[in-house]
Formats: structure tokens, sequence, C-alpha cells
């Protein structure tokens, strides 16, 4: 579908500010000069740092002028800005440059020749996309956007957008701060995975972080579809706007025309029946995310064919996502390291109805951990605190819970308890902290001392 904002002739000649120089900044400016605009890099860092003085070299060989130790100021002689997610929001230059701030994904949208479809929420949509780029694989489908680590081909939003040709489709992972500054951006097909209190270490209130997730479809209409979980509790039909809703219930029910149902142990994929036992992934958490994948795959393709469905179970669990490690004494291993916000370790032992080991640990970003508090009291699940804030997190979850002073001392505790049957889970709750810089760190470390216990075998002889 044409649409009046999608072109690259509006761009050309014009001069385009590109602040922040990490991997969506390089983008930007490197699409722009492809597209005929005359884009300058800044960066607040300076020169010498060598992330920035890669990127300084790599733009400057393409003639794209870059300005490193920039000091957060702007000539007025630009016509748009374009902003990379990792600005923070209340950034002098959103206030100074107001009117011409345009974000990375309604730049990717304006040069796209194809179409997009996009995945946002709080939890699941990482898996979500690989398993939507799974189906659609067969149909040019182009993995991208905020996803990282999947070890599925991934590439940034702006690159895919200038290099997908129109037969092609984008594959789209979304984050609230990319989604901070769209203007007319609307893609063909969209989901919410789901809604819940996180990232408050960026945003003033729930509410900010909730606006900026549903900017995903401020500007749909009922030639787009918006795919609606009906058993989330978070969601509501009216968040979708104007998109034409395409309703589906994980749990099982009656709602009119899902492509996807779930029947006792089995999901029904359009006309083809799959025993969940037969699925390459595990969790009540999977299972609904493939039934978004699968209803947002059709919405786009209409009638779907059964090779869809074999690239779908194609799929292989990400890393550090409900990542299956592996099994020792009929005792289960899975890192699910990218389990950063409290609801998510809700959604995580849900996903299992074995007794469950949870380790729990990080920055609490000042969440509200509540609600985990009332499932573990009455769930009975065994917790592990471990590291330097366990005790902070210890009083959110009511204060009778056991400390480790680190991930591995509390993996070996959980080791000792965990019987036939049984699975140690590591569900975070909350980003990380030292000495890990990041859920990818957290993941490898608890992903090392798990192999080395899954095949130290002589506790068993």
């Amino acid at each position: 579908m044409s649409r009046p904002d999608q072109n690259r002739e509006q761009f050309v000649d014009k001069r385009l500010a590109v602040i922040g120089l990490g991997v969506s900044g390089i983008a930007m400016c490197e699409a722009a000069k492809a597209i005929g605009a005359i884009p300058i890099g800044f960066d607040e860092k300076t020169g010498d740092v060598p992330g920035v003085m890669a990127a300084f070299d790599r733009l400057s060989a393409q003639g794209i002028e870059v300005v490193t130790g920039w000091t957060g100021q702007l000539e007025d002689d630009f016509e748009w800005v374009l902003v990379s997610p990792g600005l923070p929001p209340g950034h002098p230059v959103m206030s100074q440059m107001r009117g011409k701030i345009m974000g990375e994904v309604e730049f990717a949208y304006r040069i796209a020749k194809a179409p997009m479809l996009a995945i946002t929420g709080t939890n699941g949509k990482s898996t979500t996309t690989v398993m939507l780029y799974k189906c659609l694989q067969d149909h040019g489908a182009v993995l991208c956007g905020n996803i990282a680590g999947s070890g599925y081909p991934e590439h940034v939003l702006t690159e895919a957008a200038l290099n997908t040709p129109a037969d092609g489709v984008l594959v789209a992972e979304i984050s609230s701060a990319q989604l901070e500054t769209v203007i007319s951006f609307r893609p063909d097909v969209a989901a919410l995975t789901n809604i819940t209190e996180d990232h408050l270490d960026r945003y003033k209130s729930f509410d900010e972080y909730k606006s900026a997730k549903l900017n995903m479809f401020k500007n749909m209409t009922d030639e787009q579809v918006g795919v609606y979980n009906y058993h989330e509790h978070s969601l509501r039909p009216e968040m979708y706007g104007k998109a034409k809703i395409q309703e589906f219930q994980p749990m099982g029910g009656s709602r009119p025309n899902p492509n996807t149902l779930r029947h006792n142990e089995s999901i029904v994929f359009s006309k083809w029946e799959v025993k969940l036992d037969d699925l390459p992934f595990v969790g009540e958490m999977n299972y609904t995310n493939a039934m978004m994948a699968w209803e947002m795959a059709c919405a786009y393709v209409g009638e779907p064919d059964r090779q869809m469905l074999d690239r779908l179970l194609e799929f292989r669990p990400l890393a550090n996502r409900l990542e299956p490690l592996g099994e020792r004494k009929g005792v289960r291993i899975i890192n699910n390291s990218m389990c950063t916000n409290p609801m998510a370790v809700i959604q995580s032992c849900k996903s299992f109805r074995q007794k469950l080991h949870v380790l729990m640990g990080g920055n609490t970003k000042n969440m509200d951990f509540s609600p985990v508090r009332d499932y573990l009291q009455e769930s009975g699940q065994k917790v592990y605190l471990y590291g330097s804030d366990a005790g902070i997190l210890n009083s959110l979850l009511g204060g009778k819970l056991d400390e480790y002073p680190s991930l591995e001392s509390a993996f070996d505790a959980a080791t000792k308890n965990a019987t036939a049957g049984e699975i140690i889970l590591l569900a975070p709750g909350c980003s990380s902290s030292a000495p890990f810089a990041n859920f990818k760190e957290r993941g490898e470390a608890f992903r090392k001392v798990a192999k080395e216990w899954l095949k130290d075998e002589t506790d068993d002889k």
C-alpha cells in the first residue's frame, strides 16, 4: 500500500543531524547519505573513545561529517534531527529542536520500500519476533529492529529498511525508546505482547512508559491489523486505536475467527494440529508467543501454507530467553536471564507445571515486586536471592528468603535441593548489576556454571 509519507525523495539534499553514533546512528547516517540527504553525525563522547573513533573513521571514509565531543546544542539549519534510541527523552536537544525530531523507527519507516510487521511489549517480544521471522522466512522476511543476541541473522532497522526490496517484509522488534519519537509510523501488522511495569529508570511513571509503547498503534487505521491476546490481562482492545483487531486465545476458548486454537495438549495452527510435546520450545509463555507470531503471519499473507509451519517448527529458543541448558538426575536447567522485571518472573514461573528453584537478583529499578511476593507465597516455589542487592530484593519480597553472595553460590544451593522432575530456573526479575554489565553477561555466567554441573557426574556415583 502506497503512503505519501513513505518516500525517499523527501530527504534529498536536506541537512540531517544524526545524534548518537552507536549502531543505529551509524546506520541512519549511511542510509541518509545513500538516499541523497546531507547527514552530519554528532556524539557527546570525545573522539578518543574507541567506539566513537571507529564510527568517525567509518563515516568519514564515506564523506560524512562527524562532530565528536558535542555539547548538546545545534544550529537551526537542519531539516530533521534523527535521534538514536539511547538518547534520554529529557535531553536538551529534544526541546531545542521540537518539531524537527525524528527517531530511528520513523526514519526507517519513511525510507522503507517493504512493508513492516512490528512487535513491542514488556516481555516476550524478541521470541515472538524471531518466531514470526521463521514463519515468513520464505516470504522475504528480514529480521530487524531492537532485537539483539538472538543467534539469528539480525539487521539494524534503518539498514534493513534501506536494503529490503518491496517484495520483502521487515519483521521488527520495536522498543519503547524507539517509539517515543513516532510521527506518522504505522506498521501493516502490529502486536503488543503485554505491558507491565519496566524501565522506570528511563520513565517518570508507568503511564509514561505505557504511552510510549502505545505509540505503535496511534496512526494505524482499519486497513492495518493489530493482533490481540484476549487472555493477557494487561491489554485492552482500545489500546490498538483504529487498527483492525485479530484476536486469539492462548488458554483456549471459542472467540470468533482465530488462526490459532489451543486444544488440550495441542495447538492448531490454521488447519494443522501440533502436540505440545512436538514443539521445539517449552513453556506456556512460548506457546503464546508462537500463537501470536502465527496470527501475525496469517494477517500478512492471508492464506497460510504448510511451509510456514515447517519453518516455525525449525525455531530454536533464543539465548537467555527460556533457554533449556540440559538435564541431570532428572533436574532441568532453564536460563531466562532476559527476565528483567517483576511480571516476567511470574510469567516465567507459570510457563512450567513442575516445582521450581528460582534464582533472582540484580537492580530492582524501583519497581513494584508485590505481585511477585504474592505469587511466591501462593505457589510455594523455592527462591534463591543472589548478589550485593539481595537484601533489598528480599525486603521487597517479604524478607524471608534465602540470600547468597553470588549467582554461582545460589545455583550451587539449588542443585543440592532440587530433585528429579524439578527445574532450576534463572529468572532474575531485575536488570543486571555487578559483576554483570548486562543480561548477556549474566546469562553467560549462568550458562557456564550450569554446564559445569551438567557434565560433572562425580556426585552421581
